[in-house]
């Protein structure tokens, strides 16, 4: 389970560092077309806002629908949870202190 967290986890964060160029490429072609009067400054920072709103709504579209493949997955390979990990590792304690004993 914690394999395909990190893969997605890995995934995202590939998406964020394209964004990140991107935007370090939209800004600089805005700034490019404000030094040559193309746009104004008031019309270059509302695209650039249009931008960062966008990629924002569509950043959390694309966490909502990882976390429905993940717990799909999850769920389709009747994975262990956490919880139950938890009880199994306390039984086996306590089976290995009661067999130490004998």
């Amino acid at each position: 389970m914690e394999k395909i967290e990190e893969l997605f986890k890995k995934f995202i964060y590939t998406g964020v560092g394209l964004v990140s160029l991107t935007k370090d490429k939209l800004q600089s072609t805005i700034e490019k077309m404000i030094k040559e009067e193309k746009i104004s400054e008031k019309e270059g920072k509302k695209i650039i806002d249009e931008f960062f709103k966008n990629t924002e709504a569509k950043k959390q579209e694309l966490e909502t629908q990882l976390k429905s493949v993940v717990d799909k997955a999850i769920t389709k390979f009747n994975f262990a949870s956490s919880a139950d990990l938890e009880k199994l590792k306390t039984r086996v304690e306590i089976l290995e202190k009661l067999l130490a004993k004998k």
